[in-house]
Parts: C-alpha cells; structure tokens; sequence
C-alpha cells in the first residue's frame, strides 16, 4: 500500500507569516527613502518662477566671456547708468550697425587668406561708418568704450572720439585715459593720448600741456610730450620742452622734449640745449639732442659738435655728430667732416658716414 504525503496547512501557513511581515517592512522603507529624497532635492533645489523659466533674462557678457586678455570698463563706476540704456531710436540703429561690424572685424591667426580679406573690408567700412557720425553720437560712442571687451574695437571708438573733438568727446577720453592707466593697458594709454592728440582743437591742447607736466600722470608724460612735439602746435609747447630736456622721471621725456626742440625750436634755445647736451650721460637722449642742433642749424654748435665727433664713446652718437653737421651745413662743418674721414682712428663706419655726408653737400673727399 502506497502512502501519500500529507499537506500540513498550519506548518506552512505558519512559515509564510514571517516572510510577508519582511517583505512589508522592506516596502515601507523604500517609500520612506523615497519620500527623503524628495524632501532633500526639494529644499537643496531654488524655486523657479514661471516668469523666470519661459522669460530669460539676457546673458551679461562677464570679462570671463571676453576674448582672451580683453576686459571692458563695466563695473568701474559701480551705480553709474550707461548712456546706451537711454539711446533714442536713431543711435539704436547705429549701434547695431557698429555691433555688426564688431563681429565682422574679429580677427584669428587661423584665418585663410579670403577670410583675413573680408575682415580688411569690413574695417575699412566700420571706420567709414565711425568717420560719418557727429557730436550727437559721443554718447552712444562712450557707452560702447566703457562696455566692448575687445581692445581691438576700442581703438575705432577712440580715433572716432578724437575725430570728433568735442569737450564732451575729450573728457570721455580722458576718463579712459584713467581707467587705462589703472589697469596698466599700456599700449592703449598710448591709442587714447593719441586720441587726444587727434582732436587737434584748444581744448585737446590744453589738456595736452597740463598732463605732460602733472606729477599725477608722470608714468606717462612721454607720451604726452610726444604727442605735443608731433602735433600742429608743437611751437606752442617750447617751454615745456626746455623745461623737460633736464627731467630726471625718465630718459624717454627727455628724448621727446629734444624732439620738440628739433621740429619746433629756434636760435633762442641753442645754449640751453648744448647745456642739456654737456650733462646728458643717456646715449638715445644725446643723439636727440644733437638732432635738435641740427635742426636748429646754428652754425655757433659746430665746435660742440665737431668735440663729440671726436671724442663720444658711442658709435651711434658720433653718427649723429656726422648728422648734425651734415644738416647745420657750411664751411666749418664741412672741415669738421673732412677731418674724421681722414681720422685713421675714427672707424670705418663713422669715416664711411662722413664721406657720404661730404657728398651730399656737393663736396669730394
């Protein structure tokens, strides 16, 4: 006889008790991990409101956006409104051309022959367009050098500003000057007084004049000496010249005030330059100041002259001895010449120089 199995229903169901109550409570803990989640995310994630979500706001170009060591005047004058936020209609219109032309005029080394073309165009047209606009467009001009990244950009802005040459356009000017000075933009402190120098006008002059001998921009005063020996009026400046050739702040200054002798001086300076001359211990600033002499073509320097010929330690000096010389011009500075070319002790460059001088005066050696 075959026995069956029995099922014993009070075993298993016993059994399966344990095992429901496990998988219940394994439940409720997801639902619990879930429901933290949430709770996290929810307080760890800000709120957005609708209006923000389907309403962006425009992006701000940061100096972090800007093309690699650019930077803009933003937030320079922090609570200062900028005048493109009340452009009318019209200076809207050009500003938007001018932004075109921005983004046209962008320059990469990679670029291949066609493309380096159509940005050479589109300069060409951007300054047309900045040559075209008048006083009424200093404020869209200004507001556009304090916000453009790109060093590049600013210096259409700046000749514009120049061009135009009013006062308003001037102090817009000066104030970059400041702000270039602050961040140490060398290159575009000398675009700005070049700028400044452009206008050409009483106003530009002045500021010209009272810069090159503050003691606030002394960093700079070169420059600004520079740009009145260059400039329509550099004869309006003598005295500053002569009051300069002696300017211990830096070589250059000197260099620049013995180049406005030289454009702009007269018979008058003479001996308060030969003075800044027997003094002068700088090379570069010694052969300015003998071409100042020879500018000045006073026949009384050629006995100074004819000492340094003979006598300087620098070849490029005594060359610009031979120079001097060659510009006073007359008989005593044609001896002065036939005597180093016939100096077996000067060296062949300097003999070489003097024999050209010679014949440019009509003189065989």
């Amino acid at each position: 006889m075959r026995l069956t199995p029995r099922f014993d229903s009070s075993a298993r169901s016993g059994d399966l008790a344990p095992e429901s109550g496990r998988a219940l409570g394994n439940v409720l803990v997801l639902i619990g991990l879930v429901l933290l989640g949430w709770i996290i995310a929810s307080l760890w994630i800000p709120n957005q409101s609708p209006e923000v979500t389907k309403n962006p706001q425009p992006e701000v170009i940061t100096p972090s956006k800007s093309p690699a060591g650019a930077r803009s005047r933003i937030g320079s004058h922090p609570g200062k409104p900028s005048a493109l936020d009340t452009l009318s209609a019209q200076l809207l219109s050009t500003r938007k051309k001018i932004d075109e032309y921005f983004l046209k005029t962008q320059w990469d080394a990679a670029m291949d022959a066609s493309t380096a073309h159509r940005v050479g165009r589109a300069r060409d047209e951007l300054e047309a367009l900045l040559s075209s606009l008048g006083p009424e467009h200093v404020p869209l001009l200004i507001g556009l050098l304090e916000e453009e990244p790109d060093f590049v950009n600013r210096r259409f802005l700046l000749r514009a500003l120049g061009r135009i040459g009013s006062d308003e356009a001037l102090a817009g000017l000066v104030e970059h000057y400041w702000w270039c000075a602050q961040e140490q933009k060398e290159s575009e402190v000398k675009y700005t007084i070049d700028a400044l120098a452009f206008a050409d006008t009483e106003r530009s002059f002045e500021i010209l004049r009272e810069y090159a001998l503050s003691a606030d921009t002394i960093t700079h005063r070169y420059r600004f000496v520079g740009a009145l020996a260059e400039g329509s009026r550099s004869a309006d400046a003598i005295d500053i010249y002569s009051q300069l050739l002696k300017d211990d702040s830096h070589f250059r200054v000197r260099q620049r005030a013995a180049y406005g002798l030289k454009v702009s001086g007269s018979l008058s300076q003479i001996s308060s330059i030969e003075n800044a001359l027997q003094s002068e211990m700088n090379p570069y600033v010694r052969q300015s100041i003998l071409g100042a002499i020879g500018g000045i073509r006073d026949v009384r320097s050629i006995p100074l002259v004819s000492r340094i010929l003979e006598q300087d330690q620098v070849l490029s000096t005594r060359l610009s001895a031979i120079r001097a010389l060659l510009r006073i011009e007359g008989t005593a500075a044609i001896e002065a010449l036939q005597a180093a070319l016939n100096d077996a002790s000067q060296p062949q460059r300097v003999r070489d120089e003097a024999q050209r001088a010679l014949g440019e005066l009509g003189v065989s050696g």
